[in-house]
């Protein structure tokens, strides 16, 4: 779990950069802000307080990137790959909290 979590975070602060370049400091905030949530709770995952850090940036992360997946035609980067490891995030935080 703690290997995807930093993978996941990865991924979403290199999408929030590439936003950056493509000229949205708001993707670079938020999408920063987001990743940095999911990798802090990769290194905090044996705790409540990392599942409730990845929790929140998984979240966040498929709370933007689903939507925009269902109604833009199902490109696949970023709202694909995002929502999808949004998704799987959330799901592995939730299992995460009920093998505690």
């Amino acid at each position: 779990m703690q290997y995807f979590y930093f993978l996941f975070g990865a991924i979403t602060i290199a999408a929030a950069i590439q936003g950056a370049i493509a000229g949205s400091v708001v993707s670079l905030i938020a999408g920063g802000l987001l990743g940095a949530l999911v990798v802090a709770g990769g290194a905090l995952s044996g705790s409540n307080l990392g599942l409730i850090l990845a929790l929140v940036g998984s979240l966040g992360v498929a709370g933007k990137f689903v939507p925009d997946f269902l109604k833009k035609g199902y490109a696949i980067w970023p709202a694909g790959v995002l929502g999808v490891l949004g998704v799987i995030g959330v799901v592995l935080t939730v299992v995460g909290f009920f093998r505690k």
